[in-house]
Formats: C-alpha cells, sequence, structure tokens
C-alpha cells in the first residue's frame, strides 16, 4: 500500500512540476514577443511613388495629410482601416474634399502598395524623408473672419515655381497654423518664399504684399498679410 501511495505521490509531485514548467515556459515567451505596430503606425511617415520618386505624401501622426510634389494639390486629412486608406485632398478653388479610397495591397517594411482603380494616387511607395515650413498667418486689422473665410499658403521654389499648396477653410481667428511639407533631398543649395492669402467664396479679404523668404526646416515663420481692399 505504501508502494502505491509513493508512486501517486511521485506521480502527482511530477504532474505539478511539468504544469509549472510549461506555464513559465509561456511566460517567458510572451515576454520575448514584441508588441505589433498597428497598420495606422506602419502607414505613417512620408512616402513616394516608384519608379520616378518625384511625387507621393506625407502620413502625419496627427490625422493631416501633405502631398508631395503635388504642387496644384493641398492634402487634407488621412485614415486608415480595414485594409483600406482614406485620403482626402482639395485645391485652392475647390476648398470642398475629394475623397480617394486605396486598398492597401501591400505594406512591407518600406515599400508601400496602393491598388484603386481610376485613382491617380495609386501605386507603389517607398519610404522618404519630409521637410516642413510651419508658421501662422495673420493681419493686424480688427476684423473678425466669417465662416466660410478660407486660408491659401503657397511654397514656392525661387526658379522654379510652387511646390507646395495648403488651403483650408479657417475655423477660428487669426494666427492660423499652417505647415508645408517640400521633398528633403530637393532642399539643398534652393531657395523658396511664402505668399499667402484669406478670402471667402467671392473675393480676397487678406494677402502678403511682399512674399516672405523661407528654408525648409523653419518653424515659427509668421506671414503677415494686408488688407486686399
Amino acid at each position: 500500500m505504501r508502494g502505491a501511495a509513493g508512486v501517486r505521490q511521485g506521480a502527482e509531485g511530477l504532474s505539478a512540476r511539468a504544469t509549472l514548467g510549461l506555464l513559465l515556459a509561456v511566460v517567458a515567451l510572451a515576454g520575448c514577443r514584441r508588441p505589433t505596430q498597428s497598420p495606422r503606425a506602419e502607414l505613417g511617415g512620408a512616402w513616394l511613388r516608384e519608379p520616378e520618386r518625384a511625387q507621393g505624401f506625407e502620413l502625419r501622426s496627427d490625422g493631416t495629410l501633405a502631398l508631395l510634389g503635388w504642387p496644384d494639390l493641398s492634402g487634407l486629412a488621412w485614415s486608415a482601416s480595414h485594409g483600406e486608406l482614406v485620403l482626402s485632398t482639395n485645391d485652392e478653388r475647390r476648398i470642398e474634399s475629394s475623397v480617394a479610397r486605396l486598398r492597401v495591397a501591400a505594406l512591407e517594411g518600406d515599400r508601400l502598395e496602393l491598388a484603386g482603380e481610376g485613382e491617380s494616387l495609386a501605386g507603389v511607395y517607398r519610404r522618404a524623408q519630409a521637410a516642413h515650413v510651419r508658421g501662422v498667418v495673420t493681419y493686424r486689422e480688427r476684423m473678425a473672419l466669417g465662416p466660410d473665410a478660407r486660408v491659401v499658403v503657397e511654397l514656392t521654389r525661387i526658379g522654379v515655381g510652387r511646390v507646395a499648396l495648403q488651403a483650408f477653410l479657417a475655423r477660428g481667428q487669426v494666427p492660423i497654423g499652417f505647415d508645408l511639407s517640400v521633398l528633403a533631398g530637393a532642399t539643398a543649395g534652393a531657395e523658396y518664399e511664402l505668399r499667402a492669402r484669406i478670402g471667402d467664396r467671392e473675393r480676397t479679404l487678406f494677402s502678403t504684399a511682399e512674399p516672405v523668404r523661407v528654408t525648409p526646416g523653419d518653424d515659427g515663420v509668421e506671414i503677415l498679410l494686408r488688407s486686399a481692399r
């Protein structure tokens, strides 16, 4: 009887030790696993379309969209869910947004493939670097902006032409912030200037009297507008 009891106790002890070992192994394995990034985090950053690498976009962490190499279009916002990337854009004449829905066909490291029949932003992209020019647009006149007031900020490369555009509803009073993106590799030795205006659907209310010289990477630029009346 004692032998049988000893065998049972030994077996129970072995089973307990095996169970404990298994639990410890699971915990250790879980500790070694790296947390996976969300699709939104993986998509964030600047991308240039292959093979020319002359056009693309920047998906900013705050949900805003900047276009790279599309001087006649302004990026507004982006979102991603269920394998789809949604990009909202407009231009200086049409403040209402145009929405492109692109299927994320592949996302592997620094390579992104977007598919969408008839979509101008579809294609294969590679990660890139963007430079920024940030600041505010303001004016000195005591005049409140109406709900339809819109802001247009243009970044021009001297001797080349416009390279970036931001057009949006003011949604508030001055000073109003702006953030323009340009291709980081194209900024060396180049000279740039900013122009801006605020208007409604019918006329320009305020505009720059003289362009403001800037360098990509500048932060805290102030564009002082004058009344266009």
